[in-house]
């Protein structure tokens, strides 16, 4: 037998290393040992190859010297050297067979580590000079070498680079990451069809990684349809359902199709198993999966399949559970209740009847007792009791609940068209507007049956309310415009406290006019709203007077040829009142 040259002069930087070290002295004293033992004639030439690949890529200087092969490697020099060992008198005797077997399955395994660490030695050592290519080059070049440990080398060469990758994820460029994604997603097939439990955990948790990384998104969501279906299965093994989810995250956010794998594979019932026992990540992380998943109204039949699971478990997680869950629970019973469908009429039958009205006050409660910024969850809260609220017997169970004072529904919804947010602003100005337009009739508080609460509410949505949406009626957003109108043409029309304190701001009546030829708004049927909110002034002289000076006689022409509700009437009312205006009164 030709034996393999000798090992290479250890590099101080990886010799040194205890693990490093060990492996050179056993690859040194295999040759030696194969020798004297004639059971290695038949596999020594692809053993004695690997071991001098093996020699030289440890005593290389870019060989990390942590490697997680070194283990392997060192194990499986020792079997090699038990085969020797076996004509020892003092040894345990191997089997024929057994002593066969274990020669071919070591020769492969060196063969396969071997790979490994020529990748692993191919890999540049980190760069020292201030030349910025020079850096980008080596980082590239690392990049691809660990792409490559994905695609080729053993089970423990590929888990070492999974965990790598999981933790390097958001550094990757977006070529880098998009090579990433798509050798996850083929490792993820192979540890499907080979059984490898560890292995696709492993890939599930590297890719709740990418998913962060916003350079691996685009390639993530072109993988959908291949790593949607491991990801349904991760979901129903509890170490595995946290990076299963935080995966699927962002892919049902950006695809309807991948929205519809999970619901199709029984993935509703799991997410609300996550949200359920998981921990407080894996609760946010499922129920943001879905509330993705309910913002498509076709796939609501699978949150029905589930019956009352879904508004118990949610409501639980949003008195429970942590900021975030909170916000992504709020935001999934939000989208569940929107629709005017039949699912989502009866979905929003099943959310009240679980206790989703008391749940938000508490919500509200807390957020308005808490010292701070505001808690996430308030836009989503609000547009959930929006949701509700266009029950007119919701809303006026919601409108005579806590009516002492700081704890009302309308006190909390007052308060928050006050936020910095233009979201929450939005939201709080909808949820007025159901809460005053569907309460009673038309008139706030007249659930409450008495004229002091009726009087204390009016007061509330004067004072605070009216102020705040006559302001948001100059907003930038449209969408926050067109939500100002809308609750001012409602609780105009519900109170004339309120359209006193309307009157007062000599802004309330330009803004509102300013919005009948909005340009921007969203939609010429949408400016009903501020028609109806100059309709309810306008019998006052002074705002009428107002109206005129400000355009809105040209404004109305184009929304009386619409046909838009409202707008032929104020204009009559606007003509009357410049007829009257030529002649003074004696």
């Amino acid at each position: 037998m030709t034996m393999p040259p000798s090992p290479p002069a250890e590099d101080e930087s990886a010799g040194d290393h205890p693990g490093v070290a060990e492996c050179l002295r056993l690859l040194d004293a295999v040759p030696a040992a194969a020798a004297s033992s004639p059971a290695f004639r038949r596999h020594w030439p692809s053993i004695s190859a690997s071991l001098a690949a093996l020699s030289a890529s440890l005593a290389s200087p870019a060989f990390p010297p942590a490697a997680p092969l070194l283990a392997p490697l060192a194990a499986a020099l020792r079997a090699l050297l038990s085969v020797s060992a076996a004509g020892d008198a003092h040894a345990p005797r191997l089997g024929h067979l057994h002593t066969v077997s274990l020669l071919s399955s070591t020769a492969a395994e060196l063969s396969q580590l071997a790979a490994d660490a020529r990748l692993l030695a191919s890999a540049p050592a980190p760069a020292h000079s201030s030349s910025a290519a020079a850096a980008a080059a080596s980082g590239s070049a690392a990049e691809d070498a660990l792409v490559s440990r994905l695609r080729l080398g053993s089970a423990a060469s590929r888990s070492a680079a999974l965990e790598e990758l999981a933790t390097t994820a958001t550094t990757l460029p977006a070529p880098s990451a998009a090579a990433a994604v798509s050798a996850v997603a083929a490792l993820l097939d192979s540890a499907a069809a080979g059984g490898g439990g560890d292995l696709r955990e492993r890939a599930v948790a590297a890719l709740a990684a990418l998913a962060v990384s916003d350079a691996a998104r685009p390639a993530l969501a072109q993988e959908a349809g291949a790593v949607v279906p491991h990801l349904c299965r991760a979901l129903e093994s509890g170490s595995a359902a946290e990076h299963a989810c935080a995966a699927l995250l962002p892919l049902t956010a950006s695809s309807r199709d991948a929205a519809a794998a999970v619901a199709a594979r029984g993935g509703v019932a799991a997410l609300l198993s996550a949200c359920a026992g998981g921990t407080p990540a894996a609760q946010a992380a499922a129920a943001g999966v879905l509330r993705n998943l309910a913002a498509f109204p076709d796939l609501l039949p699978a949150f029905r399949d589930e019956g009352g699971a879904v508004p118990l478990l949610l409501l639980q997680l949003v008195s429970l559970g942590t900021p975030r869950a909170q916000e992504q629970a709020l935001g999934c019973l939000q989208r569940l209740t929107a629709g005017d469908g039949d699912e989502a009429q009866r979905l929003k039958v099943d959310v009240f009847q679980a206790g989703a009205l008391a749940c938000v006050r508490d919500f509200l409660d807390g957020g308005s007792s808490s010292c701070g910024d505001e808690p996430p969850g308030l836009a989503p809260a609000l547009g959930l009791l929006r949701n509700m609220a266009s029950f007119r017997y919701i809303a006026e169970i919601a409108a005579a609940s806590g009516s002492g004072g700081g704890g009302s529904f309308v006190a909390h919804v007052a308060a928050a068209l006050g936020s910095d947010r233009s979201a929450t602003r939005t939201e709080a100005a909808l949820a007025l507007a159901e809460l005053c337009g569907n309460a009673g009739g038309g008139r706030i508080g007249k659930a409450a049956r008495r004229q002091q609460q009726q009087q204390h509410y009016e007061a509330i949505v004067a004072d605070a309310a009216v102020p705040r949406l006559v302001w948001m009626l100059e907003a930038k957003a449209a969408g926050e415009r067109d939500a100002a109108a809308r609750a001012l043409a409602a609780i105009l029309a519900a109170s004339s406290a309120c359209r006193k304190a309307f009157r007062k701001d000599e802004r309330g009546v330009v803004n509102a006019v300013q919005l009948l030829g909005d340009p921007s708004g969203s939609g010429v049927e949408e400016r009903r709203f501020p028609v109806w909110v100059l309709l309810a002034v306008a019998q006052s002289r002074r705002c009428r007077k107002q109206m005129v000076a400000a355009g809105a006689c040209g404004f109305l022409q184009g929304l009386v040829t619409a046909e838009v509700e409202g707008a032929k009437r104020l204009a009559e009312c606007l003509g009357k009142g410049k007829m009257l205006g030529v002649f003074p009164r004696t």
